[in-house]
């Protein structure tokens, strides 16, 4: 295949220069070479390709029909090479993916169309829930959670260290005050995030490297973690929030952080999948996730 597809490029450049002697100079090739391959294609066809009176020859009907051909097959050819070479490395089929809500729309999103444009050939699907989601149950193939796993099936990696902390926005603290002591949010504006059903109004905290519980009433819930995250930025109440979920705004003074030395204990992000059907590209996502997220 490869020997045709060079005749076709030599008849492409033979037939644009005109002149078997421009022909010789363009391609480096002695003219009496130049003879032979075109008699060697005249003779594959059984057609004259091209009429030598003339000084600068003319294609005859049959020399202009492969001439056409022979543009687009290099075309064509050119742009197969292209794809292949650019996707040697492309995945298809699916890939299912799990996250937190609030994860997802804040950092995996744009992770996710990133690595879609390396492997144009992979539908990738993102599934976002504040409720509590499982590997096998949900079909995923990938699963993004707090909780480390204890399913044997499943393997997981840490993504990043994190923890839980009290924060409100200086909104609040100007109208309610500042709580002196953890015992404090009992008479504070607590807003709690629901997930299962189960509201999370069980706030851990430290004391001397002891930890304690208390159980707050909720002034505002809801089962939608980026919800609850505007009613704290808006001044409504305080959050009992994960550190990297917060971080900007902390940096950006839009939320404080109080308690600092009574957070609670530290927790992991887990990258969660299934040991007997981790393929190929759940490996490399999971690769290109860890390099390239940023908090």
């Amino acid at each position: 295949m490869q020997d045709e597809i060079n005749d076709l490029n030599f008849f492409i450049t033979l037939a644009s220069s005109k002149s078997m002697t421009r022909a010789s100079i363009e391609m480096d090739i002695p003219l009496p070479t130049i003879s032979r391959k075109l008699a060697k294609l005249e003779n594959f066809y059984g057609k004259r390709l091209i009429n030598r009176s003339a000084r600068q020859f003319d294609l005859t009907e049959a020399g202009k029909l492969l001439l056409d051909r022979s543009i687009y097959l290099s075309s064509l050819m050119k742009k197969v090479h292209e794809e292949v070479s650019q996707n040697v490395n492309s995945f298809t089929g699916k890939l299912r993916i799990g996250s937190l809500n609030y994860l997802g729309r804040s950092k995996l999103g744009s992770l996710i169309a990133q690595f879609s444009l390396q492997h144009p050939n992979l539908e990738i699907e993102l599934i976002l829930s504040d409720s509590k989601m499982d590997l096998v149950e949900n079909e995923l193939d990938i699963l993004f959670q707090l909780e480390q796993p204890n399913n044997l099936i499943y393997g997981s990696e840490v993504l990043l260290d994190t923890r839980r902390i009290f924060c409100a926005s200086p909104k609040y603290f100007d109208k309610y005050g500042y709580p002196v002591h953890p015992l404090d949010l009992l008479n504070h504006r607590c807003i709690c995030l629901i997930r299962n059903r189960h509201i999370y109004q069980d706030w851990k905290y430290t004391i001397n490297d002891e930890i304690f519980e208390i159980h707050v009433q909720p002034y505002l819930k809801s089962n939608n973690a980026e919800v609850t995250h505007q009613w704290m930025i808006q001044g409504f109440g305080i959050g009992y929030r994960l550190y990297h979920e917060v971080k900007h705004e902390l940096d950006e003074g839009i939320l404080i952080e109080f308690f600092k030395n009574n957070h609670s204990s530290e927790l992991s992000l887990y990258i969660v999948y299934s040991k007997y059907k981790k393929r190929d590209v759940v490996k490399d996502f999971i690769e290109f996730t860890k390099n390239n997220i940023n908090y």
